[in-house]
């Protein structure tokens, strides 16, 4: 992973330990809001966020439900799963259904065959930079994606990519900030040649 892309990653993870507030609210309440608005603008049985770490491993940040989380979790057990093809080739990666798909064996096994069959992830991608995460969207029935659902999905995630990329914006502006403040004190608090 290149060393901006890491640093990246280590101040989500701040963002998400609630280091920092959006707006009265931190970033792990934002992100919840995003899966949940996924899974009714995107008419899907519910979402999820995944989030790489400073390692490049996919850890789930919020789910729509528990047949989300489940899903998440256990594609980052894994380490496999429509998210990780999603996140290692920056595109949408669709599954008509998850319990029978070769790709993933494995998968099946650990989530709830009643609720998730259908799975649509898109990656999250930084505004000039690479993908940080993934949006998952699934269905409880086996069904294909159209190029209409496939587009909206990207869409939906570019604007949660951008909430991700103002978020650290304004940590990292916060820090400058700090540090400035900080400069400042100490240059004003220091005894000038005249004060002896």
């Amino acid at each position: 992973m290149p060393g901006d892309r890491r640093a990246t990653t280590r101040e989500l993870k701040l963002l998400l330990q609630g280091a920092d507030e959006l707006a009265g609210e931190g970033l792990t309440a934002v992100l919840q809001r995003v899966a949940d608005g996924a899974a009714t603008l995107l008419r899907a049985r519910g979402a999820s966020v995944m989030l790489a770490d400073e390692d490049e491993v996919l850890r789930c940040a919020a789910a729509s439900g528990s047949p989300g989380r489940r899903l998440a979790t256990a594609q980052e057990r894994l380490g496999a799963g429509p998210a990780h093809d999603s996140f290692a080739q920056d595109v949408p990666v669709a599954c008509r259904d998850v319990t029978t798909d070769g790709r993933w064996p494995d998968l099946r096994h650990l989530i709830d065959p009643a609720a998730v069959r259908a799975v649509l992830s898109a990656p999250l991608t930084l505004p000039h930079g690479g993908p940080i995460g993934v949006l998952d969207v699934f269905a409880s029935r086996a069904r294909d994606w159209d190029m209409g659902e496939i587009a909206d999905t990207m869409v939906y995630a570019g604007v949660a990519a951008s909430l991700i990329a103002l978020a650290l914006e304004a940590r990292l502006r916060g820090l400058l900030l700090d540090r400035l403040l900080d400069a400042l004190r100490a240059a004003t608090e220091r005894p000038g040649p005249e004060d002896g």
